[in-house]
């Protein structure tokens, strides 16, 4: 009776099993879409099978190389359930010795050829080098037997010439062995990498998923299998097509894709994301920070154990964060934030510790530093921090391949308002640029682009990002047919109540060979400071400054002085349009102006 219970739950175990052997097939199913990420690409295959009624197993063959194993998942339509989805790999053997052998044979000759050359090159440099000692040697006993009179001039001659013959000959052959071996070690780098692509095909490894399925019906059931693949990524490229005439500029957004994940993307429906794939669900937690004080010396001798990443030594840290730009440290911080908060949870550890970092930077910082360090982590966040999708219209056929492959994101027809502009102060040379509307309903990631300007190519750009809505600048190369020229035109310099007061006089001239009219935006500028010590004022301007609001607003306060100016037709020579201006510096007569640099206009 004992015997009888113990049977029966096992008997039930077998009935209820998943997998019934005669209801097992094998498939390889089609790829119906793919979103490609910076990175990986999902890969969605569908798969269309006769079932059983019950269960059924369900072998999808011939996966990637790229796969990546736990990502596979499926997914199914009204009908059918999926009770699991398994990874597994398989490897056999491929008859390519004869091949392999023959290929062995001719590595061990070439590998041969190349000893023996370079043992006589060897030798060669040893007898070239000995050569020059007994030159050496032997004009020094040459010497001392002409002044006894034991040596003939003539002999002197013969020896120099046969040394000189033995050199020549010694070098030739030194050039010749350097020659042959340098195209025996091409000729075995051949050899090496057809055998190991020989070698490589000794053994296939097939992958696979294996699907346990149950299906309430017998007949054609329809589901999807999904998994990430690597060796995929996408970068933005851009064609900019400026129509000056028509006052618009076609904005030609391309990717640029990478596909080596292992299959072909036939057939497929495609979409380019900007989304992480790997993102983690859970949230990191925030723990508390605990401070303290301490002696330079102290800290010094620990900090290299201790010091979390971007943190300084404490007797360097005042004079450092006083006389340097901290902005790329904070920088290399945001960005491993930004990389380290894709991890969630997982990352909890590394967040804190970059926390910790950040705000040692803000503790030691001054005012002006900190608003650098916002102003950037908001450039790299609006950068970085975009999640977009765009879907390619109709299906492609993406192989996989080492080659770049180019697609078409969108072509967008932009509202654009093109002026010149002239830094006379930075180059003599004048640049188109163009207003333009981002009117479409897409938004354009940062990326490289190609400039052209009424269907010549003018240069290279990059494109910043831009949102739906928004007005963007972009520049559309030199235009040579309006120059400018800068000119010292007098300086003037008194003394008043115990103050020097300088006086600067410029002249700019712009030349328009164009027969139409043109509008230009001339930039120059004055000195700035905020010592309240100087005063700077500007006396005279032939021209009236810009009244835009964005440059009264940001630039002209900072010395940066802007005409908007329209030439008229072919005015160059007597006809030449001229621009002058004056200002004045007023400070203390013992002391000297200094320029504070700032490379980076901050």
């Amino acid at each position: 009776m004992k015997k009888l219970l113990i049977l029966l739950p096992m008997l039930m175990i077998a009935l209820a099993s998943p997998v019934l052997a005669e209801n097992s097939q094998t498939v390889t199913g089609d790829i119906s879409e793919v979103i490609v990420y910076r990175g990986q690409a999902l890969v969605t295959r569908l798969i269309n099978v006769d079932l059983e009624k019950g269960n059924s197993e369900v072998i999808v063959e011939n996966l990637p190389s790229g796969i990546v194993p736990e990502t596979l998942y499926s997914q199914t339509t009204g009908g059918i359930k999926v009770l699991s989805v398994r990874y597994r790999e398989k490897t056999t053997q491929e008859d390519t010795r004869e091949d392999v052998k023959k290929l062995i044979s001719q590595i061990e000759e070439i590998e041969k050829q190349i000893r023996i050359s370079t043992r006589k090159k060897g030798l060669a440099e040893k007898l070239y080098g000995q050569i020059d000692k007994i030159k050496e040697f032997s004009l020094s006993a040459e010497h001392k037997d002409l002044d006894r009179g034991l040596l003939q001039f003539e002999s002197v001659i013969k020896i120099n010439d046969y040394v000189d013959e033995k050199k020549t000959n010694y070098h030739n052959e030194l050039l010749e062995l350097t020659e042959l071996v340098i195209g025996l070690e091409k000729e075995l780098a051949q050899l090496n990498n057809k055998r190991n692509r020989l070698g490589a095909g000794h053994k296939r490894t097939y992958r696979e998923a294996v699907i346990y399925l149950d299906a309430e019906s017998k007949g054609r059931k329809t589901f999807e299998l999904n998994y990430l693949v690597n060796g995929a990524n996408w970068t933005p490229q851009y064609n900019l097509r400026a129509d000056t005439g028509e006052s618009i500029a076609l904005i030609e957004y391309n990717a640029i894709v990478h596909q080596s994940s292992g299959e072909d993307w036939t057939g497929a429906e495609l979409a380019l994301s900007t989304a992480q794939p790997s993102m983690v669900s859970s949230a990191p937690s925030l723990d508390p920070m605990k401070i303290t004080l301490t002696t330079p010396g102290a800290l010094q001798a620990n900090n290299k154990q201790t010091m979390m990443p971007g943190m300084m030594p404490a007797q360097q840290q005042g004079r450092q964060f006083e006389y340097l730009d901290q902005t790329q440290q904070f920088e290399k911080l945001v960005r491993s934030r930004r990389s380290a908060s894709q991890k969630g949870f997982e990352a909890n550890i590394t967040l804190n510790r970059l926390a910790v970092s950040n705000q040692a930077l803000e503790f030691a910082a001054d005012r002006d530093m900190l608003k650098k360090m916002q102003t950037q982590a908001a450039v790299i966040k609006s950068n970085e921090g975009v999640s977009v999708m765009y879907r390619i219209p109709g299906r492609l056929t993406l192989p996989s391949r080492n080659e770049q492959q180019l697609l078409s994101i969108a072509a967008i027809t932009a509202k654009a308002e093109f002026t010149l502009l002239a830094t006379p102060l930075l180059t003599d040379y004048v640049y188109m640029q163009g207003e333009l509307l981002n009117d479409s309903n897409t938004i354009l990631l940062p990326g490289p682009a190609s400039s052209y300007r009424d269907d010549e190519f003018v240069g290279k750009t990059q494109m910043r990002l831009v949102t739906i809505g928004q007005k963007f600048t972009a520049g559309f190369g030199v235009d040579s047919q309006v120059q400018v020229t800068r000119e010292f035109k007098d300086k003037k310099t008194e003394t008043l109540w115990g103050n020097r007061v300088d006086e600067q006089k410029y002249k700019i001239e712009i030349s328009n060979y164009k027969t139409t009219p043109v509008k230009l935006r001339l930039l120059e500028r004055l000195p700035y400071t905020e010592n309240p010590n100087i005063e700077i004022l500007l006396t005279n301007t032939s021209h009236s400054l810009s009244t835009d609001k964005e440059y009264t607003k940001t630039q002209k306060d900072k010395g940066i002085l802007r005409w908007d100016i329209v030439l008229s037709p072919s005015t160059s020579g007597d006809k030449t349009t001229v621009v002058e201006y004056s200002y004045t510096m007023k400070y203390d007569n013992d002391m000297r102006v200094t320029p504070i640099d700032t490379p980076n206009g901050q």
